[in-house]
């Protein structure tokens, strides 16, 4: 068996086309889900990168697996075994293939990127793309492209094997590309929220990525972003300093289309390799990412920063030669992304490991029925340390440690950051989450609390965990404070005459973090 994964970083599904996006952003991913299985509710069980790969690489959740954030000790992949004998009911997936004759090869910077060597290693062969004016870890898609093709010369015609290949260019900030700019403008219009009534309700947050301040405070320089921050160059599509209008909004969606769209291009390249060796049609191939970036949602632009939906949530299309339906389907039952490995090792009749969290939706792919998954627990660690519960149409978030980010309307006392503090949304009635239903459905909140609690404490509880939450100690030690030091914050808000209000919500993060007060 063949097998193409490919791995787009920060892609969420509702900006593809086969997802029923307005812009033509997709049309090589949507040829995809036209002849496999499109899955509408698959999401992340860990983010933002790091968390995310390191699950589909173990099958398992970050609780277990000890990874949950970029930084600090929440960073560490804790490898079971023993002396030079791994765990062989933990095993690494891509590792764990092998057994069934499968060569597998990873085609991704992503290891060096994020300090990540346990996700390269599990692949039989690693193949590290490089861009000379971009920096490690920092390639556009063709670069990548470019060491997959010369991969596929040589192996296509191969049999069993498995090439993950991984793009960062919709991760902001997004290369300008005329050719795909006009392209997307031009296929259909943006989406119409947020709206001037809403940016307006978003202005007096605190915190990066925000519509008040996108950038890091570590950025700017006398209160200005020098033009060489963050490795811009002149064919960057940069994001605004802040969102206050319309035409901000439609700059940042632009650009994320632009990337989609480049992105699809480089997938249509790979596809157009296989073809041209005679095997494309007995090869899987599959399409997803790692989580979603807001677009608005909760005040956020552009970034992952806590686990709603628009970071969580991540597309799943699967072709499958002789698996799935010719004419395509779609799968609205819910999913872990790393459910993928167990169930490419169903289909490869490969044993699945007893201490894999991942289960197997191989029903889906035949279109059979499957119920899913009832409810998801996900974690993020990164901006703001949360988790989420995905059940029907409700989500329910709790910030462990909000960092310091703060939006007037996200919580329900809005002079407070936000320790501990509780969001609940209905997606079928307001899918932009801009009503926060604590207080007005307590009957949900109370139910779907009892499931975080009770999910909690049976993950940490089991012979594969260390007997602690990992994100939660991250909480109360390193902190969400990689990117954003509520000192530096309170520094640029004052130099940038931001109100007293702002400052001192950063600056409590800080406080209160420090003196166990949540």
């Amino acid at each position: 068996m063949r097998i193409l994964l490919v791995d787009v970083d920060s892609l969420r599904p509702d900006h593809l086309g086969c997802y029923g996006y307005s812009r033509d952003t997709s049309p090589t991913i949507d040829s995809i889900a036209d002849e496999g299985v499109r899955f509408d509710r698959c999401y992340a069980s860990d983010t933002p990168c790091l968390p995310s790969r390191t699950a589909l690489a173990t099958g398992r959740f970050g609780v277990k697996n000890g990874v949950v954030s970029h930084f600090g000790e929440g960073q560490w992949y804790d490898e079971p075994g023993e002396g030079h004998t791994p765990d062989p009911e933990r095993p690494l997936a891509f590792r764990h293939l092998p057994d069934a004759g499968i060569h597998t090869t990873t085609v991704s910077s992503f290891s060096q990127r994020h300090m990540a060597y346990h996700f390269g290693s599990g692949f039989r062969e690693s193949i590290q793309p490089t861009s000379p004016d971009r920096g490690l870890g920092h390639e556009w898609g063709e670069h990548v492209t470019r060491e997959a093709k010369r991969w596929l010369d040589g192996h296509a015609e191969d049999d069993d094997w498995l090439l993950h290949v991984q793009y960062w260019d919709p991760h902001v900030i997004y290369p300008e590309t005329d050719e795909h700019l006009a392209a997307v403008r031009d296929s259909g219009p943006r989406p119409d929220w947020p709206d001037q009534d809403a940016i307006d309700d978003q202005q007096g947050m605190t915190g990066t990525r925000t519509a008040d301040t996108w950038y890091f405070a570590s950025q700017y320089e006398d209160g200005e972003i020098p033009p060489e921050s963050w490795g811009q160059r002149d064919d960057d599509w940069t994001m605004p300093e802040s969102i206050t209008d319309r035409a901000d909004v439609e700059r940042v969606v632009d650009g994320y289309d632009a990337s989609i769209r480049k992105t699809d291009d480089e997938i249509r390249k790979l596809l157009a390799a296989l073809e041209r060796v005679g095997v494309r049609d007995e090869t899987a191939v599959v399409v997803t990412g790692d989580h979603g970036d807001a677009m608005g949602e909760h005040g956020i632009y552009g970034d992952h920063v806590m686990a709603h939906p628009p970071t969580q949530q991540v597309p799943l299309v699967v072709s499958w030669p002789d698996v799935t339906p010719a004419d395509g389907a779609v799968c609205d039952g819910q999913v872990y992304q790393f459910d993928l490995v167990a169930t490419i090792c169903d289909l490869l009749d490969v044993r699945l490991p007893e201490k894999w969290d991942a289960e197997p939706f191989t029903p889906a792919l035949r279109n059979d029925s499957f119920a899913g998954r009832e409810q998801l627990v996900c974690g993020h660690g990164t901006f703001a340390m949360s988790r989420a519960v995905y059940r029907d149409d409700w989500v329910y978030i709790r910030l462990l440690h909000p960092g310091v980010m703060s939006y007037p309307g996200m919580y329900n006392d809005p002079d407070l950051p936000g320790f501990g503090l509780e969001l609940l949304h209905d997606r079928a009635a307001d899918s932009r989450m801009t009503r926060n239903l604590v207080e007005e459905r307590p009957d949900v909140a109370d139910e779907l609390r009892c499931v975080m609690d009770g999910w909690v404490s049976e993950q940490i509880t089991t012979t594969d965990a260390t007997g602690t939450d990992p994100l939660a100690r991250m909480a109360t030690t390193d902190g969400p404070f990689l990117y954003n030091d509520p000192a530096e914050f309170a520094s640029l808000y004052r130099t940038l005459g931001r109100s007293e209000k702002q400052i001192e919500t950063v600056e409590r993060s800080r406080a209160r973090f420090a003196s166990d007060e949540r």
